[in-house]
């Protein structure tokens, strides 16, 4: 049998829960930008809109420790609906309930949602699919989520944000997403007991010595996403542009993501990674701060060069996470690939977490340029400690040494671990064919 039949049955199998999820995201998307509105038109400061970003994804961290065993106790499609049921409830609460301390309440439960709902949609992915599909599986889905943050945005200019209608907007479009899934006549995942005691011990202090670049970096880069997806709204506002173009702005970083995805990873896969972080990095933290510098000389640039900025961040701080993921693990043992997903998450949320609250004093201090200018300083950390890095320690020189990593970047996705080939197995095949000893293990780097 081909691959192609194996591949469109099981995304036959899972085409209900991918179209959920995107919905869902165009909802999350779209609450982004109109609370950043909304909060404008309500006379919120700049720093309190960085907390109740802040809210979010540090919601997204705490769900990602609490949440599994929910989605075990209650089972995928109860937890999925569950989580769904709360994103779209709490949505109608931000014009009830217009004040600082009720929204970050608010983003608190939508991020912790919504680390239960990719819990629930990669761990269903992941189960359906075969080594063999799941890189392709996890392009389309991750196609399928930036579609989602992509479009939601721009259904912000369909009523405006001064009032309640957009948020009943969002809170329509995530309820209509829980029909396919609840709906689907494919079977859920049966949950089965963790088998953690197998694993080894994995935190923040061992995933620093095995790779101290990955994890500056990730966090550097989470750093921006934060800042980027919590404050684009306020940032736009302090230039005084009307509501339609900011939703642009969110719009097109989203889709020069998308684009720029597949050729910074092929690059990747063919040259030294730290080469791929480095220049991006760098071209990237360069032109956001001649971005920044451009904004303090004009004032008010025009919104199309905005937009263009925008898509070129976008090109900058989306791929740039997968290929640190990717980077990450190449550097892992086999043996610890699941405990270390979680240690990421917990990088990402501190990162993302931190990264609103700080652009928010930059844009304080330094107005609108400052918003640039914080996403330009953490890419030029990036740059910097990825070439300390490179002089302090040799690339990877032996292919095969290390598991694949399929992980797609998206704002807050979890890299999925995966079932994996005993090491070994293929040269053990290989003695057998042709008689010869197996060749020595190649040193630990």
């Amino acid at each position: 049998m081909t691959d192609t039949q194996p591949l469109r049955s099981v995304l036959l199998s899972v085409a209900a829960l991918i179209l959920s999820f995107a919905l869902l995201l165009a909802g999350n998307g779209l609450q982004f930008v109109a609370i950043g509105l909304r909060a404008s038109a309500e006379g919120f400061s700049v720093q309190s809109m960085g907390w109740v970003s802040a809210c979010y994804f540090l919601g997204f961290g705490v769900g990602s420790v609490l949440c599994p065993a929910l989605v075990r106790s209650a089972g995928h499609i109860r937890a999925f609906a569950a989580f769904g049921s709360i994103i779209s409830g709490v949505a109608l609460g931000h014009p009830l309930f217009p004040n600082e301390f009720a929204w970050g309440f608010f983003r608190l439960l939508t991020g912790f949602s919504f680390a239960g709902l990719y819990m629930v949609v990669e761990s269903w992915l992941n189960a359906r699919a075969s080594n063999e599909l799941r890189g392709r599986l996890l392009a389309i889905y991750g196609t399928a989520v930036f579609a989602g943050y992509s479009l939601g945005p721009l259904l912000a200019q369909v009523a405006s944000s001064d009032g309640y209608e957009v948020f009943v907007i969002a809170s329509i479009m995530v309820s209509f997403a829980l029909v396919p899934v609840t709906l689907t006549r494919a079977s859920a995942p049966i949950n089965e007991p963790e088998e953690a005691s197998e694993e080894e011990p994995f935190g923040l202090r061992r995933l620093y010595r095995e790779t101290p670049l990955g994890i500056i970096g990730l966090g550097l880069v989470s750093a921006c996403q934060g800042a980027f997806l919590g404050l684009t709204a306020s940032f736009g506002d302090l230039l005084g542009l009307e509501d339609k173009w900011v939703t642009y702005l969110m719009t097109g970083a989203m889709v020069a993501g998308l684009l720029a995805q597949f050729p910074m990873g092929w690059l990747s896969d063919r040259f030294d990674r730290r080469l791929v972080i480095g220049g991006a990095s760098l071209l990237g933290g360069a032109a956001t701060g001649f971005f920044a510098f451009f904004i303090w000389a004009s004032g008010v640039p025009d919104p199309l060069f905005l937009v263009g900025f925008s898509a070129v961040t976008g090109m900058a701080i989306f791929p740039l996470y997968t290929v640190l993921l990717a980077y990450i693990n190449d550097r892992l043992p086999v043996s610890s690939l699941v405990r270390a997903a979680a240690a990421l998450i917990l990088v990402y949320s501190i990162g993302s977490t931190a990264g609103s609250p700080a652009a928010s004093y930059a844009m304080e201090a330094f107005g609108a340029s400052g918003f640039y200018l914080f996403i330009s300083t953490m890419l030029g950390g990036v740059t910097l400690f990825t070439l300390y890095r490179m002089v302090r320690r040799p690339g990877l020189e032996t292919e095969g040494e290390s598991a694949p990593a399929y992980a797609v970047a998206t704002p807050g996705m979890v890299p999925l671990p995966e079932e994996y080939e005993e090491p070994g197995e293929p040269v053990e095949e290989a003695t057998i064919a042709d008689g010869s000893e197996p060749p020595a293990p190649a040193p630990a780097q």
